[in-house]
């Protein structure tokens, strides 16, 4: 199966489209067949509470038709009074299912917003003949199969899932992440099936069957209609059956009573005490509550598989941030050469751009960028095309090149200047660097012998150190100088000799310093995971507000970090994107994968950024502090709502004992008090609704703080808003209906 789209403005479109259709599509024809559908009992099985009320239905609807067959406890004259209780009730059985409808309208509108970019395009499969070359063999996305290998040219719409193999492009996922600016894709690299190739071209290998591609399985999670219910879920179910058995124990007790001592009890009215006291409001809206969190999740271009994943962010005791991407932007930049005792700031220049020539990081195309805006380019660049390439090894925490013997290569000298009568050369770097996006002109001296092949290596100043022959004195100082001061020292070494230090400035991401205050606000602990020196990641934990941090960590360190939080009984979140980062990500209590990272990661993580967004798993744990706090602000009001309807319909109970006539505080009558005690409990479900699908808003506070102020606000709310409410709706009755 295919993702596709033919322009970005279809994006827009799409963007546009879910948001313009929510209102719409809220009381549409297809939610109103669907919450009727629901009525059926057996679709309520999964919410005891409604079943109930459904159940009470039934009865006073058969007291309506025959009340005989109820006798002493209900009354011939009394059919209409029935009719309307029996109506009520089921209005409030519908406004539950009308709940769950909108809900899952939602989800299926999130997903049909991925389905609309699915269509069979037309793929170019390569096909190996006996002798060993390729050719070129249209085919319908939809029949390609995994291992097959496709050619993928500029202006092509990837057909499918697939891992690059050869090439270099840059393709844009506008239409999966939202995310304008195109990517680039190298070997080893994944492609989704929906991109558009923006630039050269590319050789890939078909990772997963059409039935399989990663967008379906987004589609099959957005949209499920049987999600399980979450830990929390099901303690709430709990606590509302223990709550009905309590209050049927009770009802079944008045009417015994009632019928023993002969003291007048309707039935009817029994029943709407009973569902009165029931937890309606918050047994109508729970499942609305868990599945409108994941679409909340997803508008942040976040796809969960699983609520239980978003409650548990909620409760997140430990966030594990990496330092690169989370709290800084992710793009270190040269800013000076310095060179040690010995060497010149030329040398060191001229060696960074040979070691970063191949390296396409950001932090590379800034070393290339300082060493061009300060003329330190080789006058020989042909070495750099037989070089032997040492990419960066996250063991070795080294990067650089090895310029072997025989490719006319030599290092400039310190004030060397252009050659008369040299030949006069161009280059230019294939990486689309912006910085050297003009081509450089340098100058070759005929016939220049070759040099001896020299090894450049940069990285970590410790890894440097463990390969140098020996070691500048000022090594040390120079190193803990620019840690101190919140910047990265990157040396840099030639033939195992230390020439200097490139200087590296991290930019911390905008309101990253907010972002940390509010979740340590909130009660959670914040480490901050890098692989830098102690003193810059001290430095850069500092200026964030962090206290804890992890220095010189590798990616495979993580799932240590994680098993030793969750040892303390910490609940831990943590981001990932490579396939080291997929058993930390595994045993985490929350994982958020990057979409742009490995198929391991984001099948070990129980959470995928569409974005690649490191910085999101702030956002995260805050959605899930949002659900916790909205589903926990909707039972206390729904269990302190209970206190006015009680106090509106006992008074008037029972007939013939007029003592409970004084408790009557809000002077209703007998039909009065129970229709509008009953229309109260029936429309605070939709009246809720808004608030169940969009979240209760919070500011950042303890956890204490926010719990007091929402059994205030919900809990006290619940208690005085029935009783206005009742009374409202009472003078309505008696003025318009004459109740």
């Amino acid at each position: 199966m295919t993702v596709q789209t033919t322009s970005s403005r279809n994006t827009t479109k799409v963007t546009k489209g879910a948001s313009n259709r929510g209102l719409l599509s809220m009381f549409s024809r297809r939610v109103f067949v669907d919450s009727i559908v629901r009525l059926n009992p057996r679709t309520l099985l999964s919410n005891p509470v409604m079943l109930i009320v459904e159940l009470t239905f039934f009865i006073v609807a058969a007291m309506a038709i025959y009340p005989q067959g109820f006798y002493p406890v209900a009354s011939s004259s009394e059919r209409t009074f029935y009719i309307e209780i029996a109506v009520i009730l089921l209005i409030t059985v519908w406004f539950s299912t009308l709940s769950d409808s909108l809900a899952e309208t939602q989800a299926r509108m999130t997903a049909n917003d991925l389905r609309t970019l699915k269509s069979d395009v037309m793929s170019k499969k390569l096909v190996v003949d006996g002798d060993g070359t390729r050719k070129m063999l249209p085919t319908p996305s939809l029949q390609l199969r995994k291992g097959d290998l496709i050619l993928l040219e500029k202006g092509d719409v990837i057909p499918i899932d697939a891992d690059v193999l050869e090439g270099i492009a840059m393709v844009d996922e506008s239409l999966l992440t939202g995310e304008s600016t195109p990517s680039r894709k190298a070997p080893g690299d994944q492609v989704i099936g929906g991109s558009k190739i923006a630039s050269d071209t590319l050789t890939a290998r078909v990772s997963v069957n059409p039935e399989d591609t990663y967008i379906n399985q987004m589609i099959r999670l957005v949209e499920s209609s049987k999600r399980p219910k979450t830990p929390n879920e099901q303690a709430v179910t709990m606590v509302l059956i223990g709550l009905t058995a309590i209050f049927t124990i009770i009802i079944a007790g008045l009417l015994g009573l009632s019928i023993a001592l002969n003291l007048g009890a309707d039935l009817s009215v029994l029943i709407a005490l009973y569902v009165c006291l029931l937890p309606t409001t918050i047994g109508a809206l729970l499942p609305a509550i868990g599945l409108s969190g994941i679409n909340r999740l997803y508008a942040h271009k976040i796809v969960a598989k699983s609520g239980k994943s978003i409650e548990t962010a909620g409760d997140t005791d430990t966030i594990l941030l990496d330092k690169t991407g989370t709290i800084t932007v992710g793009n270190r930049q040269a800013i000076e050469f310095i060179p040690f005792e010995g060497h010149t700031e030329r040398e060191v220049g001229d060696a960074a751009f040979l070691s970063s020539w191949h390296d396409d990081t950001p932090e590379g195309r800034s070393i290339i960028r300082l060493s061009a805006e300060r003329g330190f380019i080789p006058r020989q660049m042909s070495a750099l095309e037989q070089a032997e390439v040492y990419e960066f090894s996250a063991t070795t925490r080294t990067s650089g090149v090895k310029l072997l013997s025989g490719t006319s290569f030599a290092l400039p000298k310190e004030g060397s200047e252009r050659v008369p009568g040299g030949v006069k050369t161009r280059f230019r770097r294939k990486a689309a660097d912006e910085a050297l996006a003009e081509f450089v002109d340098y100058n070759v001296r005929p016939g220049e012998p070759p040099s001896d092949t020299i090894e450049i290596l940069k990285g970590a100043p410790d890894s440097i150190r463990k390969i140098a022959l020996s070691i500048p004195a000022n090594f040390d100082s120079v190193i803990d100088r620019i840690s101190i001061a919140g910047e990265t020292p990157m040396a840099i070494a030639r033939n195992r000799e230390v020439l200097g230090i490139i200087r590296l400035k991290d930019v911390l991401k905008p309101e990253i310093k907010e972002k940390i205050l509010a979740i340590r606000t909130m009660g959670m602990r914040p480490v901050m995971i890098t692989g830098d020196q102690p003193l810059t990641a001290k430095s850069i934990a500092n200026e964030v507000g962090i206290d804890d941090y992890v220095a010189r960590a590798k990616p495979e360190d993580k799932h240590d970090i994680v098993l030793k939080e969750q040892a303390d009984s910490r609940i831990v979140a943590m981001i990932g994107d490579g396939t080291n980062d997929a058993p930390a990500l595994a045993v985490a209590d929350v994982g958020l994968a990057m979409n742009s990272g490995t198929q391991a990661a984001k099948e070990a993580a129980n959470m995928v950024d569409m974005e690649s967004n490191p910085a999101k798993i702030i956002d995260v744990v805050m959605l899930g502090k949002q659900l916790l706090m909205t589903r926990g602000a909707i039972t206390a009001f729904s269990i302190a709502n209970d206190v006015a309807k009680y106090v509106a319909i006992v008074p008037v109970l029972f007939v013939t004992v007029p003592q409970l006539h004084s408790l009557n505080i809000l002077h209703l009558g007998l039909h009065s008090a129970v229709l509008s005690a009953l229309i109260f409990n029936a429309i605070i479900i939709p009246l809720l609704i808004p608030l169940a699908m969009r979240g209760i808003s919070f500011k950042p506070a303890s956890t204490m703080s926010i719990f007091l102020k929402n059994i205030f606000v919900y809990g006290v709310g619940g208690v005085v808003v029935p009783f206005v409410g009742i009374k409202l709706i009472d003078i309505l009755l008696t003025m318009v209906f004459h109740v």
